[in-house]
């Protein structure tokens, strides 16, 4: 079977990514127990860091509203969250950036993400480069796949708690 293309590879990890941001919303949707559509409506109008926000913060209510839980629950939903955020800065990171073809020592094509971001406080422009071969994604991919089976757990428990 053929290897996939560094193109194949940005392409899978942008539409593995809008899973983390489908499971926010549902997970957002879960603990409003409110009419979902109404939810969806105003979940549409969030960034995607403030939807991580947004959850991470109905979260601490919904562990706050059932005092029978335990507190730590939020340190390890927010420690979570962070993760979430993260990547996220990494998806905007692949989205925004310029590419060109390249091809490595050794003939592997690849692509070149060439990435730059203003430091205002610096008054500088920082350029960032990053070499892609396909299998340089895999980490991103462990990341999200970890992040997605976490939030599955919490999800879980998320009924549990509502249904004891």
């Amino acid at each position: 079977m053929e290897q996939p293309s560094a193109y194949h590879e940005l392409g899978r990890f942008i539409v593995e990514f809008q899973l983390a941001e489908a499971a926010l919303t549902d997970l957002l949707i879960l603990m409003a127990k409110a009419d979902d559509e109404a939810i969806r409506i105003l979940i549409n109008e969030l960034s995607y860091s403030q939807r991580v926000k947004a959850t991470d913060v109905m979260f601490a209510r919904f562990v706050d509203l059932r005092r029978q839980l335990d507190p730590v629950e939020k340190d390890g939903f927010h420690c979570l969250m962070v993760e979430f955020g993260k990547l996220g800065e990494r998806r905007n990171e692949i989205v925004h950036s310029k590419y060109t073809s390249w091809s490595n020592d050794e003939g592997s094509s690849g692509l070149l993400r060439e990435n730059s971001r203003l430091r205002a406080s610096k008054g500088t422009r920082e350029e960032r480069e990053e070499k892609l071969l396909p299998h340089v994604l895999t980490d991103d991919f462990r990341h999200l796949s970890t992040a997605l089976n976490q939030l599955e757990g919490f999800r879980q428990k998320i009924i549990e708690w509502m249904n004891p």
